[in-house]
């Protein structure tokens, strides 16, 4: 009984392994887990529990797939038993805003009674929290920032911490880096968004593989031009601009006729190519609304 349960957990380990190695872009990303993969086995052989893993420093644009990687690494670490969890949820995402140094550090309270919150009928709540620090990008020497690194140093043994910002400056990243290094130990991982070649491989592997289509070379050659005019835009909202996209001209596609061709051309996406006006209307389209709060995923 205990090598079959034993085989279910290393199949189960192994499928969520392999689920982010599929994932687009995250190159820096999937060469932590193949490390995080290779010291939980080495854990497992050489009884290694009083190794705790580190925190993280997500660097990554908005719109750039930070909720899936989050679904998929707290996943992984389920299956692994890497952490504890303990909850309602596995892991939630938690934007810090940023408090003036005289004023109450009401943040610090909302993200306790947040945690409290997803604890349930547990007394604790036990798994992992994104935290979105980029308000306080040019305030980590602030006492109130040193409060809640202090406040997640206490917590840490319960609690891991992916911290998240949105600017890629070599010198704010290295300020960040410093001052969450002072603390507890971090790890930190930049998230290149996919070009627009594996986006159009992800938008066909997505939309059309599993249903016997596929594009045209033609049609690549669009839909891949599409999204880079899209992706120069300031409004662009990464893999939420890249999913509406392809959502439209997958339901134009369909609603064209009811015998679809197995390879789609480039005449099937006129209406979607750089010069559109599909296209004119998304890069008129002003003031993406920012995510705010937190969002929570089991």
């Amino acid at each position: 009984m205990m090598n079959s349960n034993n085989n279910i957990f290393n199949a189960t380990m192994e499928n969520c392994f392999d689920s982010i190695m599929k994932l687009a872009g995250a190159d820096e990303f999937k060469d932590t887990i193949k490390r995080l993969h290779v010291f939980l086995k080495n854990k497992e052989a050489y009884s290694l529990d009083d190794i705790t893993l580190p925190n993280y420093l997500l660097i990554a644009k908005r719109g750039g797939g930070v909720t899936t990687l989050l679904n998929a690494f707290a996943e992984y670490l389920y299956a692994a038993r890497a952490i504890e969890f303990c909850g309602t949820v596995k892991f939630f995402e938690f934007e810090l805003g940023y408090v003036h140094p005289d004023a109450i550090f009401s943040e610090l309270t909302r993200l306790d009674n947040t945690i409290s919150s997803f604890a349930g009928h547990n007394r604790f709540f036990k798994g992992m929290i994104c935290v979105n620090i980029e308000e306080w990008i040019e305030h980590t020497g602030d006492d109130h920032f040193i409060k809640l690194l202090n406040y997640i140093s206490s917590n840490n043994d319960r609690l891991m911490i992916i911290f998240c910002i949105h600017n890629d400056s070599r010198n704010i990243v290295e300020a960040v880096e410093s001052a969450l290094s002072s603390h507890i130990r971090l790890e930190s991982i930049s998230l290149r968004f996919p070009g627009s070649n594996e986006l159009v491989e992800f938008v066909e592997s997505r939309y059309l593989k599993g249903k016997g289509l596929s594009f045209e070379k033609t049609a690549k050659e669009t839909l891949r031009e599409t999204i880079e005019e899209i992706a120069a835009e300031k409004q662009f909202n990464g893999f939420k601009s890249i999913l509406r996209l392809a959502d439209d001209i997958m339901y134009s596609v369909f609603t064209a006729d009811t015998k679809i061709k197995k390879t789609i051309s480039a005449d099937m996406l006129s209406g979607y190519g750089k010069n559109s006006n599909y296209v004119k209307r998304a890069k008129a389209q002003k003031n993406a609304k920012k995510t705010i709060g937190f969002v929570e995923r089991g």
